[in-house]
């Protein structure tokens, strides 16, 4: 609805500003009782204009003719409001149908580019076609994707000699790698930088690091290898190398002088109590002491906590002497299966024995 003349100069008589911003933002609502309604930040502001309105000649003499001014007044600008928000809507339509234009153009070029060139298609769904049975083939050739972290070592030792085998371009290896992995990739994936994704050393050196034991838990392994059911001799002797040369990588073991300190070092090693071997293993943290130096940390850390070089063995219960607080007078039990005890009760039921069957015999002839 349009303001005319004598609206708006009746309007700037009761000093309502045409141009404030609680009418562009504020719808009003005035009543015949003339209650007001706040509106966010501009509430103060209309309480205040509200005043001045009624405090004016002109609402003294026609109130009704200036509530239907401002009604008028504000429905014109709620009207005008809502024509822009339409303008918006169809500048943002228009938009949208441009980008499907242009979407449809791109398309439409790249047909016309495959009709006249129908082998770029035929190359493109072959390359589809060759990954996927390059995944399948490797998947056959290789071990399955192991469940427990030792396996890893021997799962990328069949995983690469499938690569020889089937003689894979090195810039297939990686999405091979992935596809196989399946779910056990994904947090991989969360942290692996772009570059680091289309080389396969670097994504094995990362999946190892988040999967791979540390190299004493490996010798533990190792030790603890039991041969499983559906597993031959032959199968089992296999699975023993691959372990024991996969510690001997992360030993770095490479010549016969460094594998005979590593036996001494890990024997030496099995002698210690708890905490001492803790100790080693915190100062040894990615490298191994050869047998002098471990014993020389030793020492040192048994003479600083103890002052003495005497160490209580492991099979004491590490750190603890178990008889340091035996009571003087305390004699412990002889339990039933010592061999001294065992031989005494032998000796008495022998004996029983022989007593009834003399009498037995007694009462049988006499």
């Amino acid at each position: 609805m349009t303001i005319n003349k004598s609206q708006d100069q009746t309007m700037t008589i009761c000093g309502l500003d045409l141009e404030s911003p609680c009418f562009s933002h504020v719808q009003l609502y005035v009543d015949v009782r003339g209650s007001r309604r706040y509106c966010g930040e501009y509430g103060h502001h209309i309480a205040k204009l509200k005043t001045k309105i009624e405090n004016s000649s002109t609402f003294e003499s026609d109130p009704d003719f200036v509530k239907t001014l401002i009604k008028n007044c504000i429905d014109e600008r709620v009207s005008r409001n809502e024509r822009d928000l339409e303008k918006q809507k169809i500048e943002l339509a228009k938009l949208h149908l441009a980008q499907l234009e242009k979407e449809i153009e791109l398309q439409t070029a790249k047909n016309e580019a495959l009709s006249l060139n129908p082998a770029a298609k035929v190359e493109e769904k072959q390359f589809e076609t060759n990954i996927e049975n390059m995944i399948k083939s490797i998947k056959t050739l290789s071990l399955p994707v192991p469940t427990r972290s030792e396996n890893f070592n021997l799962f990328f030792q069949s995983l690469e000699r499938a690569f020889l085998t089937k003689k894979i371009n090195d810039e297939y290896k990686s999405e091979i790698l992935i596809n196989l992995l399946g779910e056990r990739a994904h947090n991989v994936l969360l942290y692996i930088k772009k570059e680091e994704l289309n080389d396969y050393e670097k994504l094995k050196t990362i999946v190892l690091r988040e999967f791979q034991l540390t190299p004493r838990e490996c010798l533990n392994s190792f030790k603890n290898a039991v041969k499983s059911s559906g597993e031959t001799y032959i199968q089992f002797a296999a699975r023993l190398t691959a372990n024991f040369q996969y510690y001997c990588s992360l030993r770095k073991v490479n010549s016969f002088e460094s594998l005979c300190d590593l036996i001494i070092s890990d024997k030496l090693f099995e002698t210690l109590n708890k905490e001492t071997a803790t100790h080693i293993g915190i100062r040894e943290a990615e490298d191994w002491f050869r047998p002098i130096d471990l014993a020389k940390e030793c020492d040192i850390y048994i003479s600083s906590k103890n002052g003495s070089r005497k160490e209580i063995p492991i099979t004491c219960g590490y750190t603890k002497d178990p008889f340091k607080n035996r009571s003087q007078n305390f004699k412990p039990k002889i339990k039933e299966n010592y061999p001294q005890y065992l031989e005494r009760e032998n000796k008495k039921l022998l004996y029983m024995w022989e007593t009834t069957r003399v009498q037995y015999v007694s009462l049988s002839y006499g």
